[in-house]
């Protein structure tokens, strides 16, 4: 009778692909940053890993709780794979073999299956030797082989040191590690959409602080909770701000003198460049919106190249081509969907008149000169700050550091 050595599960975690068609130096730089935003995330989450490297692209996590440090784990950006593995030591190919199919027969039985063994090392068999072998041991158990499309898959890696058998396998954030690139002012209305973007320059290695335009008191709590529930869930690696400026001036200047046709598309305007003036404040040199093309009327294809000539800061709009359906279905995965459906929409300024759609720049201009520099000082002058992980609705902002 054959026995069995005691086996140990862990998490394996490979760096995204992003990652590795970089040169060597920049690999290793955003292997070690993401190592180190894995530490700091599990930390934080009280799941009581240990993390260590095992490779130029690989870490083991060792953990109390596999499944929960996988969760975790999964909201990293910059890894690519996550599998929970078990080892399978063996002596030789039959061996093997036998161990896997053994630990397996259960996964199989009544479903369709295929296996996959990646191999490295010097071995003196295949991978395709060991998928047959394999199959063919489990083959009473299941309901036949599917190599397209099967109901369970038996993935081994077997390495010149030993053989893993997966066990589960989770999505993975991907990405580039949070930190490696620029950071950026993302405009935070609350809604759908500015979550998302603020979410996809994130996942490109980005930290981002978080600038929400004031235009009904009632309406900044829940839009700070849904950008509170996006750095809880999503900012390993970096501390967020949130930044806030009164713009109920505005909004009521905007009303009482401007063109109900251009109200909307001249807010957007101002919006981006109080935007621009905190950004200057920040030392941040990119601005982040959830515009997408032709969803609203200051979003069409003219308005946003006159938005872009009302800044000199670059505006980056993640969201540019996606559909709504698309944007709604990446809320939905990264937990702000059913938050941001509750946020009031109060950027309707039209009074329910037609909105211009290709507003000219000179128009866009003329209307902007019935607005005084000096209220727009003004509004600068509301700018408060808090960072975002300490934040609870009503708290008090302190000054913009």
């Amino acid at each position: 009778m054959r026995t069995t050595p005691t086996a140990s599960r862990f998490l394996q975690v490979v760096g995204s692909p992003e990652i590795f068609l970089k040169s060597r130096p920049t690999r290793i730089r955003f292997i070690a940053m993401l190592t180190d935003n894995v530490r700091k995330a599990l930390e934080a989450s009280g799941a009581g890993a240990t993390v260590t490297r095992t490779g130029i692209q690989e870490m083991r996590i060792d953990a109390p709780d596999l499944e929960k440090a996988a969760a975790v784990v999964a909201t990293v950006f910059g890894t690519g794979r996550i599998s929970l593995v078990e080892s399978v030591p063996y002596d030789g190919f039959d061996d093997l073999t036998a161990r896997v199919a053994d630990a397996t027969r259960d996964r199989v039985a009544g479903k369709t299956f295929a296996v996959r063994v990646k191999r490295s090392g010097d071995h003196d068999w295949s991978s395709l030797d060991a998928e047959r072998a394999i199959g063919s041991l489990l083959f009473d158990a299941g309901a036949g082989v599917d190599l397209d499309d099967p109901a369970e898959t038996v993935r081994v890696r077997v390495t010149a040191d030993g053989a893993l058998l997966v066990r589960a396998e989770f999505e993975p954030a991907n990405g580039l590690p949070l930190g490696t690139q620029e950071p950026a002012l993302a405009l935070l209305s609350g809604g759908i959409d500015s979550p998302v973007a603020a979410w996809m320059m994130m996942r490109t290695g980005c930290p981002v602080d978080f600038l929400h335009i004031e235009m009904e008191c009632s309406v900044t709590d829940q839009a700070l909770a849904v950008g509170h529930e996006l750095v809880r869930s999503w900012s390993h690696g970096s501390k967020p701000r949130f930044h806030v400026v009164d713009f109920q001036p505005v909004k009521a200047a905007l009303r009482a003198r401007i063109d109900p046709r251009l109200r909307q598309v001249l807010l957007k305007r101002l919006m981006l460049q109080t935007a621009e003036q905190v950004a200057i404040r920040l030392g941040v040199r990119m601005l982040v919106t959830g515009d997408s093309l032709g969803q609203v009327s200051s979003q069409t294809g003219a308005h946003l190249v006159e938005l872009d000539r009302s800044v000199d800061i670059p505006i980056i709009r993640p969201l540019v081509a996606l559909r709504k359906e698309e944007i709604i279905a990446i809320a939905r995965r990264i937990g702000t969907f059913d938050m941001s459906i509750r946020t009031k929409e109060v950027c309707d300024l039209s009074g329910g008149s037609r909105v211009a759609t290709r507003a000219s720049a000179r128009d866009l201009a003329a209307a902007a000169g019935t607005i005084e520099p000096e209220l727009m000082e003004t509004v600068l002058g509301t700018l408060r700050t808090v960072e975002a992980s300490r934040w609870t609705p009503g708290m008090p902002f302190g000054p913009v550091g």
